[in-house]
């Protein structure tokens, strides 16, 4: 029985990374037992990642949690305190460690602090008769786990020879009893050796309770064809982004990085003239070849532009700073531009990376007689996504996530209620790890008519006043001007900027009606896709989040053949709930398990922020589906004639 920890269990990482966490517990199933992960390996370190992306995620979610009992190391995370490691294997051991035998004239417990002090062959010592683990744990919102072991033992004989009484169907009436004198002991419950209170227990090994895993993803699309530390970050970074955003035709002849970088130049610029004064520096720049048009384009064409949480500058000579409003500008564009424009260089850049997206838009696919000829169908497709109010729409292969795991709480989903327990570095380094992989997928991308957001936000009395919904620029403008992303960057905290707020949540509403019937029509459980929404936009990405790296063109086969049934059906789970009207009538919002909640690992926001009034209306809402909300949308359906 010993030898047992020593057995392999192969699975992929992004299984492991979820399911295979330091401190769970699992069925290892070939052997019949249960065992707990002690910890992951060093499988190397990403080096080529964006940590301040990682350091926000991970310290937007900390931040939630109770954090009673585990130190400091959450208060402040950044990117000197974190380690992203690419995790090289799970090593488990057997627990818990308490078996009892099966023959119920005997019950003798085998209870060890070590699976070398368990019999070799699996028989009990007294009776020769097999033994079975008794696979229940008791757990406490602190992080701790204890087996079902019994705290006080006999009086007269100590914890010498006891068995286990199971003496009625629920294990929680179980208890054991000492074998030489018949004195009653514990049950299997226990207190806490952390908290000294009462734990949570026995409850199965197999419960969700045991251990909830606390995991992020980022989109992590590469810079091409410039140096990654020769793009300047914050706010040229994002002005740049809008600037393309703005005027995508700017990618005709450029790539963004190329933009970007010329937008960086002028630094160099300035050093140089304070250097070696103006025209020493006019030279240099001409010598070398420097262009500076990129930075003076994007303040020219976004100088109207200021986001409603962007910081204050104290410093009216340098317009540039470190702010958290344009980096989430800048993460959201950078996604949306490469995952629906895909790379505009020289397609060697490329190489064999499987990390930049390659995105097929759907006027491509109306552009083809053959794809019309194949999916009739598909002359639905632009009406639809018109009365739905999309604007547009991609699929994107080679979509790439970059999946993270920083920790674990147990007994409470309620992260308010629980401590966020930390994984032990595979190094021993004093730094907190963060375990990650990266799964390229496929995705949905699905850009909203900015016409009707801003209709539907003056119908809801949100604005007094609409920008011109002629003008996509005044349109797009309008959203960067109008959208306080920093203030969804935590999921629990109240959204206190009211433009903001109605907008994501209309946002985060109509995702879940996608997300949660995208299942039946492409195949995937819902469990397998998650959601990613760019507010400022604004864009919804449906992607498939598989724990076995591929997708099988499930996307794909959603957006080629079933877009309209989709469609459809997303606006049918908004009109109705098998709860109304308590779910309808409900004071956080319309929704619930029973018609837009969805997994939690799918939902970006966790079930936060929705409400299916938003869509259909009610009394005092105007729906965003509702004939009443005008579009800006031009429905031309393909001139091919039907087979």
């Amino acid at each position: 029985m010993a030898g047992s920890n020593d057995y392999e269990l192969p699975r992929g990482k992004s299984q492991v990374l979820r399911g295979y966490a330091p401190g769970n517990v699992v069925n290892f199933g070939q052997l019949g037992v249960t065992t707990k992960i002690d910890g992951w390996d060093f499988g190397g370190r990403f080096d080529d990642i964006d940590k301040d992306r990682v350091a926000n995620l991970v310290r937007s979610r900390t931040n939630r949690f109770r954090n009673r009992t585990v130190g400091d190391q959450w208060d402040n995370v950044t990117t000197d305190s974190i380690d992203v490691i690419e995790l090289g294997g799970a090593k488990s051991e057997l627990f818990p460690l308490v078996f009892y035998c099966e023959d119920p004239s005997c019950r003798k417990v085998h209870d060890a602090s070590s699976p070398q002090y368990l019999p070799d062959d699996g028989s009990c010592y007294a009776c020769g008769t097999d033994l079975t683990q008794l696979t229940f744990v008791n757990i406490h919102e602190c992080g701790n786990i204890e087996g079902p072991s019994p705290d006080r033992g006999c009086p007269d004989h100590g914890f010498d020879d006891y068995r286990l009484v199971k003496n009625q169907t629920a294990p929680a009436t179980w208890y054991y009893q000492c074998r030489q004198c018949g004195s009653r002991m514990d049950r299997l419950g226990t207190d806490c050796d952390i908290c000294d209170e009462q734990m949570s227990g026995p409850v199965p090994a197999s419960s969700s309770r045991v251990h909830y895993p606390q995991t992020g993803v980022i989109i992590d699309i590469p810079f091409l064809d410039e140096r990654p530390e020769d793009i300047p970050r914050g706010e040229p970074w994002a002005r740049t982004l809008m600037s393309v955003h703005l005027d995508p035709g700017k990618l005709d002849d450029h790539t963004i990085e190329s933009l970007a970088t010329t937008t960086g130049n002028v630094e160099k610029y300035e050093q140089l003239v304070e250097d070696h004064g103006e025209e020493a520096a006019r030279d240099m720049i001409e010598t070398m070849g420097i262009s500076l048009e990129g930075r003076k384009m994007a303040i020219a064409e976004t100088e109207h532009i200021t986001p409603p949480d962007a910081e204050t500058n104290p410093d009216d000579d340098d317009m540039f700073i470190a702010d958290p409003a344009y980096t989430n500008i800048s993460q959201e564009l950078f996604t949306f531009l490469r995952s629906t424009r895909g790379y505009q260089g020289d397609a060697d850049d490329l190489g064999e990376t499987t990390r930049h997206p390659l995105p097929n838009s759907l006027e491509d696919y109306l552009e083809q007689p053959d794809f019309i000829d194949r999916h009739p169908q598909s002359r639905r497709y632009k009406p639809q996504l018109a009365e739905t109010h999309i604007r547009d729409a991609w699929v994107v292969d080679q979509f790439p996530l970059l999946n993270l795991s920083y920790g674990y709480t147990r007994g409470s989903p309620r992260p308010q209620d629980t401590d966020l327990r930390e994984f032990d570095h595979p190094l021993g380094r004093n730094l907190t790890p963060v375990f990650a992989d990266r799964t390229p997928s496929e995705a949905i991308v699905l850009e909203l008519d900015r016409a009707a957001i801003v209709n539907w936000l003056a119908a809801n009395n949100v604005i007094d006043t609409v920008p011109d919904t002629t003008d996509e620029q005044a349109l797009k403008s309008w959203f960067f001007n109008h959208i306080a992303t920093t203030e969804l960057e935590n999921p629990f905290t109240e959204v206190d900027h009211e433009i903001t707020r109605a907008t994501y949540t209309l946002l985060h509403t109509m995702s879940h009606t996608l997300l949660s019937t995208a299942g039946e029509q492409c195949g995937l459980a819902t469990g397998s896709l998650s959601e990613r929404l760019l507010p400022t936009v604004p864009a919804i990405i449906i992607y498939a989040a598989s724990t076995e790296n591929f997708a099988l063109g499930s996307m794909f086969t959603l957006f080629k053949t079933r877009l309209h049934p989709w469609l459809n059906d997303a606006r049918g789970l908004a009109d109705q709930c098998l709860l109304d009207p308590a779910c309808s009538d409900g004071p956080g919002g319309a929704a619930c398990d029973a018609c837009v909640f969805t997994n939690i690992t799918s939902c970006e926001a966790l079930n936060e922020h929705l409400d299916r009034r938003f869509l259909t209306g009610d009394s005092n809402i105007t729906g965003f589906w509702s004939p009443a909300i005008e579009n800006g949308i031009e429905v031309t359906e393909p001139d091919l004639p039907l087979s």
